[in-house]
């Protein structure tokens, strides 16, 4: 996702920051980053930036006073208040929350209390996502040798803070997010991560390298809030899911096993592989080899953690893969930004990089012992929550693999359409949708006429506000569920209805969802609202131009264009609603 730390200066980040900024005037997507802090974070604004930049996100990102955080939160003319941010950052020190940390006996009492006020606050007063940290324990025990059977030490008390930080962060997930330093000190190490010097002069604890590591992290959080997550590893096989070539080297001579390396890197990487899918990522195979000796190995080999039920879709052939991956694309109906390829071959590698710049590219490491970690450290797959759909994605693909194996016995696309049995569910949003709904804004791209991304809290405050009408849609065939697949947020101004969002997830398309849904939610507004005239837009981006011309087609009229965005009204007699038969609604 982003540049690695590395011993340059700040000089030469700043530089390269710098000749990046013109180009990120032009970015369509922004993140609102505010700074709360006790501590000296200067200059992490620019690291930020440098990780943010190359994601196409321009960070807007403000500093509040130091040592003012109550005041910045609740003050009308606060930098809360005025910025209204997207993320939140806390940059807390135990000694600025408690005068008396350190001191013989200390307990975390008065710290937690404060922090719990800081939270509320937070929660009640803001919209944002907000980042909070855990502490540094003292690195050397003021007790020796000796153990506190009490737990009284101050090592023990901090680590009861940061227990009480990450049930908060559990308790109110995703809206809020755990930047983990304890993990950063792990990584880096303390003579490259602390500045007690700085820290006693001007209380600015951190070297460049943990500062770094916390802005990459915030980083990956925006990216989440702004729907950059990738979708799709495609994975070679030979020497990069095992070791060797099974069309040489066999069942038995290919290495993958879960005790002697170094099978047991191949082993480790395939549990990493595991757990993505858990979050809802696409496992696909992209190998020139032949299809039965690897799925002999999917099928059969006793060490091999990735079986067929795992994968999405695959190409096993001879063909080259620049091809192949096309047509995993075609076959997911999935941008060609969304994969991730893996490979032990630099040649494969470089050739999918020059031809398909859009395709994140990721060589298998030399140092085999860095495998497992190699789809983890740069966060491509970040989201904020994952949700019961997504546990289930692979399967819902496999059932869509079966609805175009029976595409082709249909002679024409009509009669396909109405033999899927199409039922849809429309209705209001309920709670326990809010989070589904919410990971469609951040990631639908194609079908989307505004691509407005909204966090969590954002749609359950559209939810809860009577001049804003959220609808889901959730659809099943013959073939099985294809879950909540659409969304329509509706904003109310007296007799005018507003269209503020509409989008359909892409394996609901081209079976007229949208006009059932267009029907069933125009109907139900007119009902409860004397609505005289709609509103609508459509906002151009690189992946919606399927639905330029959407709204012409309900009735709507062009009233304004500018830089291909177009503005659309229509009054509510000249509302034309498809019916379409090849879709049932359920009533609820």
């Amino acid at each position: 996702m982003s540049k690695k730390p590395s011993a340059e200066g700040y000089g030469t980040v700043f530089a390269e920051v710098a000749s990046m900024e013109a180009a990120a005037a032009t970015f369509r997507d922004e993140v609102k980053v505010l700074v709360l802090r006790q501590i000296t974070v200067e200059g992490m604004d620019t690291l930020i930036k440098r990780h943010l930049f190359p994601q196409q996100i321009r960070p807007l990102i403000e500093f509040g006073g130091y040592g003012t955080m109550v005041q910045d939160i609740l003050a009308s003319d606060g930098p809360v208040a005025r910025s209204n941010p997207d993320v939140i950052v806390l940059a807390l020190a135990l000694d600025a929350l408690d005068q008396n940390y350190g001191s013989p006996g200390w307990k975390m009492n008065a710290i937690r209390a404060e922090l719990t006020n800081v939270f509320e606050l937070l929660v009640s007063s803001t919209r944002a996502t907000v980042a909070v940290h855990n502490f540094i324990a003292p690195l050397w025990s003021e007790q020796g040798l000796v153990t506190d059977t009490k737990g009284f030490d101050l090592a023990s008390q901090v680590a009861e803070l940061n227990r009480f930080v990450l049930d908060t962060v559990r308790a109110y997930t995703p809206r809020f997010v755990l930047m983990d330093w304890d993990r950063y000190l792990r990584q880096l190490g303390t003579d490259a991560a602390l500045d007690e010097r700085s820290r006693y002069l001007w209380r600015a604890p951190f070297k460049r390298a943990f500062l770094d590591l916390w802005a990459r992290q915030i980083s990956r959080l925006a990216c989440a809030l702004r729907g950059k997550a990738k979708k799709v590893v495609v994975l070679d096989c030979d020497n990069t899911l095992w070791g060797g070539v099974i069309g040489e080297d066999g069942m038995d001579g290919i290495q993958l096993d879960a005790h002697q390396y170094p099978g047991r890197a191949f082993f480790d990487f395939q549990t990493t592989l595991l757990h993505l899918a858990k979050r809802g990522v696409l496992l696909t195979l992209c190998s020139k080899n032949n299809e039965a000796d690897v799925f002999e190995v999917l099928d059969g080999h006793p060490w091999c953690r990735i079986r067929r039920d795992n994968l999405a879709s695959w190409r096993v052939n001879w063909n080259d893969k620049v091809t192949n991956i096309t047509e995993l694309a075609n076959d997911l109906n999935l941008g060609l930004d969304s994969f991730v390829f893996v490979d032990d071959n630099p040649a494969e590698c470089a050739l999918v990089a020059e031809m398909m710049p859009q395709v994140t590219v990721l060589q298998v490491p030399n140092k085999l012992h860095e495998l497992p970690y190699l789809l983890l450290r740069d966060g491509l797959f970040d989201t904020l929550r994952v949700t019961e759909e997504d546990k289930e994605r692979a399967s819902l693909y496999q059932e869509e693999s079966q609805r175009k194996t029976a595409r082709s016995t249909y002679g024409n696309i009509e009669a396909y359409t109405r033999s899927l049995q199409t039922v849809a569910i429309i209705h209001r949003v309920t709670p326990a949708e809010v989070s589904r709904v919410a990971q469609l804004t951040q990631k639908t791209n194609q079908f989307n006429l505004t691509t407005r991304r909204y966090s969590e809290q954002e749609i359950r405050s559209f939810v809860a506000d009577e001049d804003t009408a959220v609808y889901s849609l959730t659809a099943r065939d013959r073939f099985g569920t294809l879950g909540l697949v659409g969304v329509l947020i509706v904003r109310l101004a007296g007799h005018t209805a507003r269209v503020d969002t509409f989008l359909l997830s892409c394996r609901a398309l081209g079976r007229r969802l949208e006009d059932a849904m267009m029907q069933h939610c125009v109907s139900d507004l007119h009902a409860v609202r004397e609505i005289s005239s709609w509103e609508a837009e459509y906002i151009p981006t690189a992946k919606n131009a399927q639905v330029a011309e959407f709204w012409p087609r309900f009735g709507f009229d062009e009233v304004n264009s500018a830089d291909g965005r177009k503005a659309y009204a229509c009054a509510s007699c000249a509302l034309i609603c498809n019916t379409t038969t090849f879709v049932e609604v359920e009533k609820d």
